[in-house]
């Protein structure tokens, strides 16, 4: 069996501008366990654990729905907290830009998906980059101010985020945190249409 999903990979500069960003809500001192920067990536579909010979199916699906999405941009913006700003489980920042083709994109893969016996999820899909999940309700108010504080700043002089493959990732839970590797990258291929 194999841990695995589905993901929009970012650019090392990217990863950079994020992990300055939690380094910053770190001053905190709240109990926060951080998204390792090299892991952070936009979630398309969680798959769980899936027997091994499945696998080239979930590629080939995927590589049938890329095939139908052009390239398209997104952005960072805003940073916020499920299940809410006053009692924070998830710190997230949020996406805008092309989200039209994002959400083409997601909600295709899910329905195909669902012919290969995954289940679509339950909660509507919400275009989010996790960067750490609380802990306990240490210093809470001092991460509140701080994110606050950055709030607005979410974003600005950031490297946009152009979006031309997705990739499959095995997910092994170790004491370190979640490794992945990816096992399949597909690329968006649909033309843009001349007007």
């Amino acid at each position: 069996m194999i841990r695995c999903f589905l993901a929009i990979n970012f650019s090392e500069t990217v990863k950079a501008q994020i992990k300055a960003l939690q380094e910053s809500l770190a001053q905190s001192g709240a109990d926060v366990r951080w998204v390792r920067p090299e892991g952070v990536h936009l979630t398309l579909k969680f798959f769980g654990q899936v027997p091994e010979q499945k696998i080239p199916l979930i590629a080939e699906t995927t590589y049938q729905i890329a095939q139908t999405i052009a390239p398209f941009a997104l952005e960072f913006f805003d940073l916020g907290a499920f299940p809410s700003f006053r009692r924070p489980k998830v710190i997230w920042i949020g996406l805008r830009g092309d989200l039209k083709p994002l959400i083409e994109l997601q909600k295709g893969l899910e329905q195909a998906y669902t012919t290969l016996g995954f289940p679509p999820e339950k909660r509507p899909f919400v275009p989010h980059v996790t960067l750490g999940r609380v802990k306990s309700p240490k210093r809470i108010q001092k991460l509140q101010k701080q994110m606050e504080k950055s709030r607005s700043a979410v974003g600005l002089g950031w490297e946009k985020i152009l979006v031309k493959e997705i990739v499959l990732y095995k997910s092994v839970l170790k004491p370190s945190g979640a490794e992945y590797t990816p096992l399949a990258t597909l690329s968006l291929q649909r033309k843009a249409s001349k007007i």
